[in-house]
């Protein structure tokens, strides 16, 4: 009977690893800000790498072109700097623990405002992109429906026994998802000019209203 090799180990490098999560970083900073300057059609590759001091190889082979650039930056602004870690599990138990629906919401809206104020600009950018890029608009597509499925969960988890009669789950996310839009925060501060704590108190008012009624139980 031949010998059978062992499969070989594969080998992890912690600091090779840590590299390349600086380098993914300073790639994303470099496009982002590129995006913001340039928009999607006027930023290339090149400029990225320029701007970041790689290689324009290494933005192909780590996040596979111009396409990944945006979505990455999307991504990176969504999860923030924690990455949806440990912080992120930290404050849905601190929500899960508040026993008033009303204090559940408020901290809800608090959540999503702060993703709100990260992303905005590169919405903008979708935005303005989509109109040529079919990508563009499949990508702002897909981030309105995961936007939806993580806000109805969460009003499930959270809401799901307080809300305002006759009102289901879905349509309440349907709801949240709806007024807690990145199209709508852009045009109370940006083109309105709301401060971002304007907009979080008229948001936490509206969906309290909203979801909860008039009558919403303080406890």
């Amino acid at each position: 009977m031949a010998d059978v090799k062992a499969p070989r180990r594969k080998y992890h490098s912690p600091l090779r690893a840590d590299q390349a999560q600086r380098t993914r970083g300073r790639v994303l900073d470099a496009a982002f800000g590129l995006f913001l300057e340039r928009g999607y059609a006027g930023t290339t590759v090149a400029a990225v790498a320029d701007e970041a001091g790689v290689s324009p190889e290494t933005i192909y082979l780590s996040l596979g072109g111009k396409r990944g650039l945006l979505e990455g930056v999307i991504e990176a602004a969504i999860t923030g700097p924690d990455e949806g870690g440990a912080e992120d599990e930290a404050w849905w138990a601190a929500v899960a623990e508040l026993l008033r629906p009303r204090e559940r919401l408020a901290r809800m809206v608090e959540y999503s405002c702060a993703i709100l104020a990260r992303t905005q600009p590169i919405h903008a950018v979708i935005r303005g992109a989509a109109d040529k890029e079919p990508f563009a608009a499949a990508l702002g597509h897909r981030l309105l429906q995961d936007r939806r499925a993580s806000q109805t969960e969460r009003i499930r988890r959270f809401l799901g026994d307080a809300l305002a009669a006759g009102l289901s789950i879905p349509e309440a996310g349907e709801r949240y998802c709806a007024l807690a839009s990145p199209d709508l925060y852009y045009v109370l501060t940006v083109e309105i000019g709301w401060t971002a704590a304007d907009h979080r108190s008229w948001l936490t008012g509206l969906v309290r209203a909203d979801l909860l009624g008039s009558a919403a139980p303080s406890m």
